[in-house]
């Protein structure tokens, strides 16, 4: 369901907006609704928990039992990660300092996927691993009894860490009755409550100069965004129109390129209900769907315009970062937030603030608004604790801290009266603290090292609500994009298309391995077809391939696990 478009602030009216804001007293923010004011109180009180979860200072915690030096190694999934590294950063330091835990965070050198198979492979394994809750690799930890059950550890040596964990947390990944991990970015329905808008999709921007010298005409359609790319290009030859993120489907799914749900969306906004087949009872592979093959269709018109670079489909992720840096493209994709904080901030700097980038809505294809999945996240990465370590006891009680209110501020602003302070009830950064952040996202990541240090990120409404009064008030133009960007979202919780590909080490799961290394071989196929006709012919064989593989079987186990996603969330 659509929401209704926000107005964005332009210019002096958006200046006149934060004045008012900054300049109101509390008491009339919260008889104006305003998260966080008086009615908070002012000494900064953590937010009051529902079921399942405990406020810091509610009895000892078990971490405190032992905070003498420890050090324990991880490893990373995401060889991209650098900023996750321990090292003198601020955040990491005062962590250490009070916990006696540091973590030697390792990230692979090479194929994060080769990288992961050959420690599970010779055995060779940290003591605690950082890995996608749903990689397929997931279940071999399990299974092959390689990782610690968080039951046995938490009810042995921190009990009190029950009190914080969400029930439908727990319920939804637990695996055999246990709960083998934890995961980072597990949010409950209150997050689509409170805190910033929510982006599902890495949105598309054009550079700014270049959109005003066109006159800002309107792109609200996938028509009007290659009519400006064919005028803009004209004028700039020398700059590459169309800018994406590396292609690579183990890694990013079968859109191929996280930048490619912009356009799949807009071809095919029912994507996710189409799949689901309950009269043959399969959840079809998404390269079946007409509308999902059309967004790759639109990049061979690209292609064939000469308005997209065929050197990205073989990219690095490096590479495309170190061209954003530098503008290089006239249209480019990014997280919504790196875009504002990272790479628009550096591009003012260094080349001026026209080069910076400006959002592009959502683009209507075949008459039909997109429409962006978009619900509260159910984790990213799950913490394991393997069975190498010497002493798993610390490592869940340093987990327990870092789930603590006290672990999250810390993770997030540090030390009150240092780093931040309390106003109206909300952290918020110092002004030098938060004058770096605005000015250089990447100097401030280096020193301050603020949410790299556990990285065991979970919602609260105290910081939820600070960070979207933050956006509010210091980053307007990335609040303003979001709201634009979120009218197109719709909730896609109840679909139960979560967590669907079969265990990478069953008959189905070797099956949609193939399948996807069949269809990364396909894309850039697809993409340079010199003609509509060889682009029908690439795709025809590529269905005839996967169905001669067994995708069929793959599907239907797809549907069963569809089933189990709604058990596990109490939807049947």
């Amino acid at each position: 369901m659509n929401r209704k478009p926000v107005i964005v602030l332009p210019g002096i009216l958006a200046l006149l907006v934060l004045t008012l804001l900054f300049a109101v007293p509390a008491a009339w923010l919260q008889r104006a609704g305003w998260p966080g004011s008086a009615g908070q109180g002012g000494g900064g009180t953590a937010q009051t928990p529902k079921a399942g979860t405990a406020p810091i200072g509610k009895g000892d915690l078990s971490w405190k039992q032992d905070t003498s030096p420890f050090t324990f190694t991880q490893y990373f999934y995401g060889n991209w990660a650098t900023d996750y590294l321990w090292k003198d950063q601020y955040d990491m330091k005062l962590t250490e300092a009070k916990t006696g835990v540091r973590i030697d965070r390792k990230l692979a050198v090479g194929s994060d996927d080769d990288y992961l198979n050959m420690m599970i492979a010779t055995g060779n394994l940290p003591d605690s691993i950082m890995l996608d809750w749903n990689n397929p690799a997931v279940s071999k930890l399990i299974n092959d009894g390689l990782v610690y059950s968080m039951n046995d550890l938490i009810d042995k040596y921190a009990p009190e860490f029950w009190k914080m964990l969400d029930p439908e947390m727990v319920k939804y990944h637990s695996v055999n009755g246990q709960l083998w991990y934890l995961p980072n970015n597990y949010e409950s329905e209150n997050r689509l409550k409170n805190g910033a808008p929510i982006v599902s999709i890495r949105p598309w921007f054009i550079r700014k100069d270049i959109y005003e010298a066109l006159g800002s005409p309107k792109v609200e359609t996938v028509e009007d965004l290659l009519h400006v790319l064919e005028q803009a290009k004209r004028i700039h030859p020398d700059l590459s129109p169309v800018g994406l993120d590396f292609f690579d489907v183990t890694k990013n799914g079968f859109e191929g390129s996280l930048s490619m749900d912009y356009l799949i969306y807009s071809f095919s906004p029912r994507l996710l209900e189409e799949r689901i087949k309950d009269d043959s009872k399969i959840v079809e592979y998404p390269m079946r769907s007409a509308g999902f093959i059309n967004a790759f269709r639109f990049l061979n018109t690209l292609y064939r315009k000469g308005l997209l670079d065929s050197k990205l489909l073989i990219t690095k992720q490096e590479q495309y970062m170190d061209a954003m840096n530098h503008g290089s493209f006239i249209v480019a994709s990014q997280y919504i937030s790196d875009m504002f904080r990272k790479f628009n901030p550096l591009i003012a700097n260094t080349l001026g603030p026209d080069k910076q980038y400006v959002e592009l809505a959502g683009l209507s294809a075949n008459g039909h608004e997109p429409r962006y999945p978009a619900t509260r996240l159910l984790g990213w990465q799950g913490l394991f604790i393997t069975k190498k370590a010497k002493h798993p006891e610390r490592i869940i009680r340093f987990a327990e801290y870092a789930w603590s209110d006290e672990g999250q501020m810390d993770l997030r602003y540090g030390k009150e009266g240092e780093t931040y302070e309390m106003v109206d009830g909300l952290p918020q950064y110092t002004p030098d603290v938060r004058n770096l952040m605005n000015r250089d996202i990447n100097a401030w990541t280096r020193k301050y090292g603020f949410n790299d240090s556990t990285l065991l990120w979970r919602e609260g409404k105290l910081w939820d609500e600070a960070d979207l009064r933050d956006l509010i008030l210091s980053r307007t133009d990335e609040y303003n994009a979001a709201m634009k960007l979120q009218r197109f979202n719709y909730d896609d919780y109840a679909l139960g298309m979560e967590n669907l590909e079969p265990d990478s080490t069953s008959p189905e799961g070797v099956i949609n391995a193939n399948i996807k290394d069949l269809w990364n071989k396909t894309i850039p196929l697809l993409v340079m077809a010199a003609s509509d006709r060889e682009f029908n012919t690439v795709y025809s064989d590529f269905i005839d391939q996967i169905d001669k593989l067994g995708a069929d079987r793959v599907e239907k186990l797809m549907y069963q696990r569809h089933l189990l996603d709604l058990k596990k969330k109490g939807l049947r």
